[in-house]
Order: structure tokens, then C-alpha cells, then sequence
């Protein structure tokens, strides 16, 4: 489930007006009508702030998108013989 999508500038914007967090948390409320704990929203204040810092490179241009999965769907490996 994407829970957060748009570009550097604004990703930039609020986390350094420490906002991320509650948009992921109200997203995750409306879209899922669910609630995340404590230590789930520190897990993500710490990820996020390691994003922050390598997003935080003039490189990287400001309208480069930026996207956040919730709950990543698993996988399936089929096993293909010949």
C-alpha cells in the first residue's frame, strides 16, 4: 500500500518540519482503518531520517519522485522444470 508519494522537495520539506511521520500514520489510518504503535512510528522517524540525509545531496534533483510502501505485498517464486 503506497503511503506516501511525491517529489524530494516536499518529502525534504516535511520531515524537516517534522510532519512525515503524522501523514504516514493518518495514511495508514485512512486507507487501511488502522493505527500503527510506538515503537513502529519511532522505527519510522529513524528510516526516515537516514532517507532524509542521503536524499539531502544537491545531485539529487528536487523533483525527483519519492515513494513510501506500506505493508509490501510477498512474492511468489514459482519453480519452473524443464
Amino acid at each position: 500500500m503506497l503511503i506516501y508519494n511525491g517529489l524530494k522537495a516536499g518529502f525534504m520539506v516535511d520531515t524537516e518540519n517534522d510532519v512525515l511521520e503524522t501523514k504516514l500514520y493518518n495514511a495508514i489510518k485512512n486507507k487501511m482503518n488502522r493505527t500503527t504503535g510506538l515503537s513502529e512510528l519511532n522505527s519510522w522517524r529513524n528510516s526516515l531520517k537516514e532517507m532524509y540525509i542521503t536524499l539531502n545531496d544537491s545531485n539529487i534533483p528536487s523533483d525527483v519522485g519519492v515513494a513510501i510502501e506500506y505493508n509490501i505485498k510477498k512474492s511468489r517464486f514459482f519453480d519452473f522444470r524443464i
